[in-house]
Protein backbone atom coordinates (compact mmCIF):
# COMPACT_ATOMS: atom_id res chain seq x y z
CA UNK A 1 0.00 0.00 0.00
CA UNK A 2 1.10 3.36 -0.41
CA UNK A 3 -0.70 6.37 1.47
CA UNK A 4 -0.85 9.69 1.22
CA UNK A 5 -0.71 12.35 4.53
CA UNK A 6 -1.50 15.80 3.82
CA UNK A 7 -1.37 17.12 7.23
CA UNK A 8 -3.91 20.05 7.94
CA UNK A 9 -3.79 20.13 11.76
CA UNK A 10 -1.61 23.22 12.69
CA UNK A 11 -3.03 25.91 14.88
CA UNK A 12 -2.05 28.41 12.73
CA UNK A 13 -0.56 30.84 14.86
CA UNK A 14 0.47 32.74 12.03
CA UNK A 15 -1.84 32.63 9.92
CA UNK A 16 -4.85 34.88 10.80
CA UNK A 17 -7.53 33.65 9.29
CA UNK A 18 -10.27 30.96 10.85
CA UNK A 19 -10.39 28.85 7.41
CA UNK A 20 -7.48 26.25 7.88
CA UNK A 21 -4.59 27.42 5.02
CA UNK A 22 -5.45 24.54 3.60
CA UNK A 23 -8.78 25.79 1.90
CA UNK A 24 -7.43 28.77 0.75
CA UNK A 25 -8.69 28.70 -2.54
CA UNK A 26 -6.61 29.71 -6.10
CA UNK A 27 -8.78 30.17 -8.66
CA UNK A 28 -11.41 28.85 -7.24
CA UNK A 29 -10.46 25.63 -5.93
CA UNK A 30 -8.19 25.12 -2.59
CA UNK A 31 -5.11 24.07 -1.92
CA UNK A 32 -6.31 20.99 -0.56
CA UNK A 33 -8.07 19.79 -3.46
CA UNK A 34 -5.28 20.39 -5.85
CA UNK A 35 -2.89 18.44 -3.58
CA UNK A 36 -5.33 15.60 -3.45
CA UNK A 37 -5.47 15.23 -7.48
CA UNK A 38 -1.95 15.86 -7.80
CA UNK A 39 -1.18 13.10 -4.98
CA UNK A 40 -4.12 10.52 -5.93
CA UNK A 41 -2.93 8.90 -8.92
CA UNK A 42 0.51 7.89 -7.29
CA UNK A 43 -1.55 6.70 -3.64
CA UNK A 44 -3.84 3.77 -2.97
CA UNK A 45 -5.48 5.74 -0.70
CA UNK A 46 -4.62 9.97 0.73
CA UNK A 47 -5.98 11.36 3.88
CA UNK A 48 -6.46 14.95 5.80
CA UNK A 49 -4.87 14.56 8.82
CA UNK A 50 -6.89 17.63 11.13
CA UNK A 51 -7.02 18.09 14.70
CA UNK A 52 -9.88 18.06 16.69
CA UNK A 53 -10.24 22.05 16.43
CA UNK A 54 -10.27 22.46 12.96
CA UNK A 55 -11.96 19.10 11.22
CA UNK A 56 -15.42 21.25 10.82
CA UNK A 57 -13.82 22.65 7.98
CA UNK A 58 -12.65 19.18 6.68
CA UNK A 59 -15.24 17.73 4.48
CA UNK A 60 -13.95 15.27 2.87
CA UNK A 61 -13.82 11.06 2.79
CA UNK A 62 -10.67 10.02 4.06
CA UNK A 63 -10.32 12.07 7.05
CA UNK A 64 -7.60 11.46 10.11
CA UNK A 65 -8.75 13.61 13.27
CA UNK A 66 -5.57 14.12 15.87
CA UNK A 67 -4.36 15.57 18.76
CA UNK A 68 -3.03 18.61 17.60
CA UNK A 69 -0.68 21.53 19.47
CA UNK A 70 2.34 19.02 19.92
CA UNK A 71 4.20 19.81 16.89
CA UNK A 72 3.94 18.49 13.03
CA UNK A 73 6.17 15.20 13.98
CA UNK A 74 3.78 14.31 16.56
CA UNK A 75 0.85 15.04 14.56
CA UNK A 76 2.36 12.41 11.92
CA UNK A 77 3.36 9.31 14.36
CA UNK A 78 -0.64 10.06 15.32
CA UNK A 79 -1.10 9.72 11.39
CA UNK A 80 0.53 6.52 11.48
CA UNK A 81 -0.23 4.93 14.46
CA UNK A 82 -4.09 5.04 12.97
CA UNK A 83 -3.16 3.40 10.26
CA UNK A 84 -0.91 0.92 11.42
CA UNK A 85 1.03 0.47 8.08
CA UNK A 86 2.83 -3.00 6.96
CA UNK A 87 5.75 -4.19 6.04
CA UNK A 88 6.79 -2.60 2.58
CA UNK A 89 3.93 -0.02 3.06
CA UNK A 90 5.31 3.18 1.69
CA UNK A 91 3.70 7.09 2.48
CA UNK A 92 4.18 10.33 1.21
CA UNK A 93 3.88 13.15 4.12
CA UNK A 94 2.93 16.85 2.81
CA UNK A 95 1.88 19.59 4.55
CA UNK A 96 -1.37 21.69 3.22
CA UNK A 97 -0.17 25.11 3.49
CA UNK A 98 2.12 24.12 0.08
CA UNK A 99 0.82 23.59 -3.37
CA UNK A 100 3.22 21.01 -5.58
CA UNK A 101 2.67 19.62 -9.03
CA UNK A 102 1.91 16.07 -9.79
CA UNK A 103 5.48 15.40 -11.16
CA UNK A 104 6.89 15.65 -7.58
CA UNK A 105 5.25 12.71 -6.63
CA UNK A 106 5.65 11.03 -10.27
CA UNK A 107 9.74 11.52 -9.48
CA UNK A 108 9.68 10.30 -5.72
CA UNK A 109 7.81 7.29 -7.21
CA UNK A 110 10.46 6.72 -9.53
CA UNK A 111 13.24 7.24 -7.88
CA UNK A 112 12.41 4.77 -4.84
CA UNK A 113 14.40 2.44 -4.05
CA UNK A 114 15.57 1.11 -0.40
CA UNK A 115 16.22 4.47 1.09
CA UNK A 116 13.87 7.64 1.88
CA UNK A 117 13.55 10.37 -0.62
CA UNK A 118 13.25 14.03 0.21
CA UNK A 119 12.72 16.05 -2.68
CA UNK A 120 14.60 20.06 -2.35
CA UNK A 121 15.13 23.11 -4.11
CA UNK A 122 18.17 25.72 -4.06
CA UNK A 123 17.68 28.66 -2.13
CA UNK A 124 19.24 31.57 -0.74
CA UNK A 125 18.27 31.59 2.81
CA UNK A 126 15.84 28.87 3.32
CA UNK A 127 14.54 28.76 7.24
CA UNK A 128 14.87 24.89 6.90
CA UNK A 129 17.92 23.90 5.09
CA UNK A 130 18.16 19.64 4.47
CA UNK A 131 21.87 18.76 4.07
CA UNK A 132 23.44 14.95 3.15
CA UNK A 133 26.31 14.42 5.48
CA UNK A 134 27.30 10.55 4.09
CA UNK A 135 26.24 7.07 4.65
CA UNK A 136 22.46 7.91 3.57
CA UNK A 137 22.14 10.30 6.11
CA UNK A 138 20.60 14.09 5.82
CA UNK A 139 20.21 16.55 8.38
CA UNK A 140 18.14 19.50 8.91
CA UNK A 141 19.51 22.80 10.40
CA UNK A 142 16.33 25.31 11.59
CA UNK A 143 17.38 28.73 10.89
CA UNK A 144 13.51 30.26 12.04
CA UNK A 145 15.21 29.37 15.84
CA UNK A 146 18.10 31.71 15.41
CA UNK A 147 20.31 29.77 13.80
CA UNK A 148 22.75 30.78 10.89
CA UNK A 149 20.70 31.55 7.86
CA UNK A 150 22.84 30.06 4.87
CA UNK A 151 22.48 29.17 1.18
CA UNK A 152 21.05 25.72 0.61
CA UNK A 153 18.67 23.38 0.03
CA UNK A 154 15.09 23.57 1.28
CA UNK A 155 12.56 21.05 1.22
CA UNK A 156 9.85 21.13 -0.90
CA UNK A 157 7.18 19.78 2.52
CA UNK A 158 6.89 16.49 0.47
CA UNK A 159 8.40 13.40 1.49
CA UNK A 160 8.67 10.08 0.73
CA UNK A 161 8.90 7.20 3.39
CA UNK A 162 9.30 3.08 4.18
CA UNK A 163 6.01 3.66 5.94
CA UNK A 164 7.01 1.15 8.55
CA UNK A 165 10.16 2.70 8.86
CA UNK A 166 9.11 6.26 9.47
CA UNK A 167 6.68 5.15 12.16
CA UNK A 168 9.73 3.20 13.76
CA UNK A 169 11.96 6.35 13.85
CA UNK A 170 8.79 8.63 15.12
CA UNK A 171 8.54 6.30 18.28
CA UNK A 172 12.24 6.59 18.85
CA UNK A 173 12.29 10.08 18.55
CA UNK A 174 8.77 10.37 21.18
CA UNK A 175 10.69 8.73 23.57
CA UNK A 176 13.53 10.49 23.24
CA UNK A 177 11.92 13.37 23.69
CA UNK A 178 9.31 12.78 26.24
CA UNK A 179 10.22 13.04 30.01
CA UNK A 180 8.40 11.70 32.83
CA UNK A 181 5.04 13.09 32.73
CA UNK A 182 4.66 12.60 29.22
CA UNK A 183 5.55 16.41 27.78
CA UNK A 184 8.18 17.22 25.30
CA UNK A 185 11.85 18.63 26.52
CA UNK A 186 13.14 19.86 23.33
CA UNK A 187 15.45 22.78 22.00
CA UNK A 188 12.26 23.75 20.00
CA UNK A 189 10.06 24.05 22.63
CA UNK A 190 7.72 21.75 23.62
CA UNK A 191 6.95 20.43 20.54
CA UNK A 192 7.93 17.64 18.26
CA UNK A 193 9.05 18.99 15.00
CA UNK A 194 8.76 16.40 12.44
CA UNK A 195 12.32 17.08 10.39
CA UNK A 196 14.06 16.43 13.67
CA UNK A 197 13.62 12.61 12.70
CA UNK A 198 16.33 13.75 10.44
CA UNK A 199 18.40 15.33 13.13
CA UNK A 200 17.83 13.14 16.26
CA UNK A 201 17.23 9.61 15.22
CA UNK A 202 19.67 7.57 12.55
CA UNK A 203 16.82 7.24 9.97
CA UNK A 204 18.09 7.02 6.38
CA UNK A 205 17.62 8.92 3.51
CA UNK A 206 18.19 11.03 0.32
CA UNK A 207 17.56 14.58 -1.41
CA UNK A 208 15.94 14.39 -4.43
CA UNK A 209 17.16 17.53 -6.25
CA UNK A 210 15.22 19.73 -8.08
CA UNK A 211 16.93 22.50 -9.82
CA UNK A 212 14.01 24.28 -11.50
CA UNK A 213 11.58 23.63 -9.42
CA UNK A 214 10.27 26.57 -7.01
CA UNK A 215 9.01 25.89 -3.11
CA UNK A 216 4.99 27.42 -3.25
CA UNK A 217 4.02 27.62 0.66
CA UNK A 218 3.09 30.42 2.87
CA UNK A 219 2.95 30.87 6.98
CA UNK A 220 1.18 34.36 6.62
CA UNK A 221 -1.94 35.87 4.61
CA UNK A 222 1.03 38.30 2.80
CA UNK A 223 2.66 34.94 1.40
CA UNK A 224 -0.45 33.58 0.30
CA UNK A 225 -0.86 36.61 -1.96
CA UNK A 226 2.82 35.99 -2.94
CA UNK A 227 2.03 32.57 -4.03
CA UNK A 228 -0.82 33.61 -5.43
CA UNK A 229 0.92 36.10 -7.60
CA UNK A 230 3.95 33.58 -8.43
CA UNK A 231 0.87 30.90 -9.61
CA UNK A 232 -0.54 33.43 -11.98
CA UNK A 233 2.90 33.86 -14.03
CA UNK A 234 3.59 30.48 -13.70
Amino acid sequence: MIYGFIICAGRQSRFKSEIPKALMKVDGVSLLDMNIEAMSPFCDKVFVVCSFQNEKYFNVDNKIVVESGKGSGDCVWQALEIVKPKPGDKCFVMWGDSLQRKEIFESLSKNYDKINLIPCVYEEKPYVQIKQIGNGRVVARFSKFNEEITAGFHDLSVFYFDAVDLLEHLRLLREKLLDKNGNYVHKHGDEMEFLDVLNETDIKADILEFKTYEDFSFNTVEQFEDLLKKIQKA
